[in-house]
């Protein structure tokens, strides 16, 4: 009998995701886990990155990320809440949000969003950027939220963050997806000898950024995969979401680095297997040349 042909990794990972789709929602105990305990079982990631570029007044920064929050679906305020609570326990000197706010409809109170993101603190800045389900929602609507909320939005912008009279840059770009980032816009006027750190929704943009000096980027978008399968990695990823999947990576040909976050919430399916949602706690330290 004739074998039957290879099948292609595209085919594998498109019946890997509905299998594991439908597995899970079939019920079971590993339904159980994947629809009701990983979602809600936040990991606080914890790693220390040197920087050459890094001034000594920024040694031993603690620098927070959170992303992908996707309220509304499968998550409401009482969820934000208790993430809220988990972050404000790091003390960190900076927060950094990486888009996605909200996931499609929109149930719950503006205000109350804004007083709960407002309930963080952090002395060298609160900073955020939009992704693409924001982009759906409306900016309108999502960034008087977060600035509400005590972020500032960094829409192909960049500013510089003083401490100890030593300064960095952080910069941040609009979404691949839905707008039009602009690394050259976003770093005009910007001093091309000072650590930059860049926020970018969709990690991919990482390929585009090394046109200039960027150190760091952090970014969100994949949720990692939200489901992941043992030799197979995340089962499927999103447009722009492809190159750098999860946590960190060196961009090739340049000394820059990417850090992409799993994200807090879900979206299109409401399961996480093997992918927890992430806290991003980085210590960031100067290096010796």
């Amino acid at each position: 009998m004739q074998s039957p042909p290879p099948i292609s990794r595209r085919s594998f990972l498109k019946k890997g995701t509905v299998l594991a789709g439908s597995f899970i929602a079939s019920g079971g105990l590993l339904g159980s886990y994947a629809g009701f305990l990983e979602p809600k079982w936040v990991e606080i990631t914890r790693i220390t990155l040197p920087f050459e570029r890094l001034p000594n007044a920024f040694h031993g920064i603690k620098l927070l990320q959170f992303s992908d929050i996707h309220i509304g679906h499968h998550f409401d305020l009482q969820d934000l809440e208790r993430v809220m609570k988990l972050i404000q326990k790091e003390k960190a000197d900076m927060l950094c949000f990486t888009g996605d706010l909200f996931d499609a409809d929109i149930n719950e109170d503006p205000d109350l969003t804004s007083q709960l993101l407002g309930s963080l603190e952090a002395p060298l800045g609160k900073w955020a950027v939009l992704g693409n389900h924001d982009k759906w929602i409306g900016y309108n609507y999502t960034l008087p939220i977060l600035h509400n909320g005590g972020f500032q939005s960094l829409v192909n912008a960049f500013q510089t963050i003083t401490y100890k009279g030593q300064t960095i840059q952080i910069a941040g770009v609009e979404d691949m997806l839905t707008g039009k980032p602009d690394i050259a816009k976003t770093l005009r006027g910007a001093n091309a000898q000072v650590f930059t750190l860049l926020l970018s929704h969709c990690p991919d943009f990482a390929d585009k950024a090394t046109e200039r000096a960027i150190d760091l980027q952090l970014s969100g978008h994949t949720h990692g995969g939200q489901i992941r399968l043992p030799g197979v990695g995340a089962v499927i990823t999103p447009p722009r979401g492809r190159n750098y999947v999860i946590g960190l990576n060196e961009v090739p040909n340049s000394k820059m680095l990417v850090y992409t976050n799993r994200g807090i919430g879900t979206t299109t399916l409401p399961f996480r297997l093997m992918c927890r949602p992430e806290i991003t706690v980085i210590t960031l330290e100067k290096r010796k040349p």
